[in-house]
């Protein structure tokens, strides 16, 4: 799998992230993720940054093209790569995981295959937020 950024990142129009609080729980995260995530349009997989004090940086990466079940450890490279990138700019941060999916709110077996390889893959190199779903209705957390 090729991750490849996609242009276009849809705010809220009520807040700016500049002007945003602190996330620092996990019920914090799915809120943050529910404002700019939204429901479900598209299958791809965001990843958001936060620093140490839980304010959330501006880089946003939605990643389209995903397949339907990851491929185990699939992610090490790009999750310490971003791993990197989160230590240099913001030491003792962490991530916010989402995978974005049409569809009910009911966990299937691809969408814990996600979570398992989200957490994995980015747990070993960081520190993990929240993993969530964005499917048709909103945002649940997603177990892996």
């Amino acid at each position: 799998m090729t991750l490849k950024p996609q242009q276009g990142v849809r705010m809220t129009p009520h807040e700016m992230l500049e002007d945003a609080a602190p996330v620092t729980t996990v019920a914090e995260a799915q809120d943050r993720v529910a404002d700019l995530v939204g429901p479900a349009i598209v299958r791809k997989i965001w990843f958001m940054m936060c620093d140490r004090h839980g304010l959330q940086m501006p880089i946003l990466m939605p990643i389209e093209d995903i397949p339907l079940v990851p491929e185990p450890g699939e992610l090490a490279s790009f999750a310490a790569g971003l791993g990197t990138l989160l230590r240099d700019l913001a030491p003792g941060g962490s991530v916010i995981l989402t995978l974005e999916r049409p569809g009910a709110a009911t966990l299937t077996a691809p969408d814990r295959a996600w979570g398992t390889e989200l957490r994995a893959s980015f747990g070993a190199v960081t520190r993990v937020l929240g993993v969530f779903l964005a499917h048709d209705d909103g945002v649940v957390v997603l177990k892996g």
